[in-house]
């Protein structure tokens, strides 16, 4: 094994949790908008977006803590990548339906639905993956 792949998963960890806490600080401030973003998919049972709004967002700024701290690396991989196949599914089926809507990952601001935000979210998918399948663990708890 190569004394640069510790590296490579560890700023991948970085850079996915990075990216899991910036998209949940708008969702955090904004769970009303975030609602409406969940709603414009018309794919969850109406009343169900709300919940998900509260809960979503913290899901997410907890996964992004946890890959850059090393707290629980593991489980925060495993449900990032869980996360990302989801969203992958309700871009790709928005896309599919012809829906022009924004995307309401809190990445960037209005960006709407697409192949690339499914090519986007396939190499954060990729990422989730490499991490959870590392060999070497460092900067990690060991508990």
């Amino acid at each position: 094994m190569t004394k640069i792949y510790p590296i490579f998963i560890l700023i991948t960890r970085i850079l996915l949790g990075l990216i899991f806490i910036i998209a949940s600080i708008d969702k955090i401030i904004d769970p009303a908008g975030f609602a409406r973003d969940i709603s414009n998919y018309h794919f969850v049972p109406f009343g169900f977006e709300n919940i998900i709004a509260i809960i979503l967002p913290w899901l997410e700024l907890f996964i992004g803590l946890g890959l850059i701290l090393g707290i629980m690396v593991d489980g925060a991989s495993v449900i990032s990548g869980i996360l990302l196949v989801l969203f992958i599914i309700l871009i790709f089926q928005a896309t599919i339906r012809g829906f022009n809507i924004d995307c309401g990952c809190g990445l960037k601001e209005g960006e709407l639905v697409g192949w690339r935000k499914i090519f986007e979210d396939l190499i954060f998918l990729f990422g989730a993956y490499f991490i959870w399948n590392r060999k070497v663990k460092i900067f990690e708890f060991k508990y």
